[in-house]
């Protein structure tokens, strides 16, 4: 029976089996509101999850989840290849063009390995058991040829996946990693084989012609902003009359928050579009300057990708999982991971959560070979960066993992806030991206992709997860 098929009382079954107690009261708001089959596959908002599980996070993360995987089942299906990706043979045909059959069979894999697969442990987190599925699959196609074309691929990996359900990534759509590390295996197979004429010729057929982008076209660092929103009610003379009040309450010792709030989402429309336009971050602080605070970053990104649950929230429940596996694997990756060491072991038992949170969020770069010298630094920088860059007051790394010292965060050349303490900074540094409309740089893209998963903010339009950001969730969660 598909998703679509199931009665409210069914889903409530499913729930029950699925490990989610459901008291009587939360089953029949799914009876007043008729959420059954057909209403899960549609899709429910944070707030529609919110109001059936009320005041419990753990029942509504344990019910998006739930979602999930019986989206899975049902929608995970092995596709046959198109006729037309497929070339029938000839017999004058030469082996490098010959094709994979339609009806792909995942081949048995190494005793330990297969025995393990069929009770469903999860392989994938091992690099040495990825290594051992590619090469196998490797060794299957190439009895047919050794050029796929990227339907071949994606027919092989979905039959792995329907196969081996244990093997599907936690993020996209359950493949993207296979097929990337089965694309790199044939070439990095092909390689040594590049001055043999059948391969040559293959690479003329099935090798990309387009023309590569100007490295000056690729250094741009402006974000692609999907819409801004549309400005209703105000004009320049309104605009003013806020931006005016805003500047009172900065310059009072306690700003009437509820004013500070009221101004900034009437200026919200006003001032996307200002930054859109290609205001400078200078000018935007001086009209805006409750944006040099990190409270009004946070809220400002809020306003942005609007959640139930405010950022600092989302960082805190989303992060804290995954710490202790982010510091094991940042061991021996760095010099900072041994000086860690050392401090935790000075640390108060009650204090070691803090610092090893805070710990976790300066290794995190070094875990996907990024550095974090070029997002966090000690004392003043002497290059300025247009990226945003968290600066540590305090000279010592020992001190900046073991207490919330003051930290200064910076854009453009320009001081954008100040705050207490790593964790801090790094949101605040964070929601500068979105606040501003910056791209990531390419030397942290896959440490602030993460970090921007595990907070919950999807950008309409946006690219899927890289690869490397997608394996190391996989091995996180």
């Amino acid at each position: 029976m598909s998703m679509k098929d199931l009665s409210t009382e069914e889903v409530l079954q499913k729930l029950e089996e699925f490990g989610l107690n459901v008291t009587e009261e939360e089953a029949q708001r799914f009876r007043d509101n008729e959420v059954d089959g057909e209403t899960l596959e549609y899709g429910l908002t944070d707030n529609m999850v919110s109001y059936l599980f009320p005041g419990s996070f753990k029942k509504q993360v344990k019910f998006n989840k739930f979602i999930q995987e019986l989206k899975d089942v049902v929608t995970l299906t092995l596709e046959q290849v198109p006729e037309e990706c497929i070339e029938q043979p000839s017999t004058i045909e030469s082996e490098a063009n010959r094709r994979l059959p339609a009806g792909f069979i995942v081949p048995p894999f190494p005793r330990d390995l297969q025995t393990r697969l069929d009770n469903k442990e999860a392989c994938l987190k091992l690099s040495r058991d990825r290594h051992r599925i590619i090469r196998v699959l490797h060794e299957a196609i190439i009895e047919y040829t050794m050029y796929p074309t990227n339907a071949e691929y994606v027919q092989v990996v979905k039959a792995l996946i329907v196969k081996y359900p244990v093997l599907k990534d936690l993020e996209g759509n359950g493949y993207h990693t296979w097929h990337q590390s089965l694309k790199r295996k044939f070439k990095a197979e092909r390689a040594p084989l590049v001055h043999e004429d059948e391969v040559r010729r293959s690479k003329e057929k099935f090798g990309h012609k387009r023309a590569r982008q100007s490295t000056e076209a690729a250094r741009t660092y402006c974000r692609s902003v999907p819409g801004v929103p549309a400005i209703i009610g105000e004009d320049a003379s309104s605009i003013g009359r806020h931006v005016n009040i805003l500047r009172v309450q900065y310059e009072r010792m306690q700003p009437d928050n509820s004013i500070v709030k009221d101004c900034m989402q009437r200026t919200f429309a006003w001032r996307r579009r200002e930054i859109a336009d290609g205001m400078t971050v200078e000018d935007i602080l001086k009209k805006y300057p409750f944006l040099r605070t990190p409270s009004g970053l946070y809220d400002e990104v809020d306003r942005i990708h609007p959640s139930s649950v405010n950022l600092c929230r989302r960082l805190k429940e989303g992060f804290t999982s995954v710490v202790p596996k982010v510091l094991k694997l940042a061991q021996g990756k760095t010099p900072l991971a041994k000086i860690y060491v050392e401090a935790r072991e000075e640390m108060l038992v009650e204090d070691l959560q803090d610092v090893d949170f805070r710990a976790a969020l300066i290794l995190l770069p070094y875990i996907f070979k990024e550095k974090v010298d070029q997002f966090i630094t000690l004392g003043q920088c002497d290059a300025e960066s247009p990226y945003p860059t968290v600066q540590l007051v305090d000279n010592n790394w020992k001190i900046a993992f073991t207490r919330k010292v003051p930290v200064s965060v910076r854009v453009d050349g320009v001081d954008l806030c100040r705050g207490a303490g790593v964790e801090e900074g790094v949101i605040a540094a964070f929601c500068a991206y979105f606040v501003f409309n910056l791209a990531y740089p390419p030397y942290m893209k896959n440490t602030l992709t993460f970090l921007q998963r595990t907070m919950n903010i999807t950008v309409v339009g946006e690219k899927s997860l890289p690869v490397t950001v997608t394996r190391m969730i996989n091995i996180l969660y």
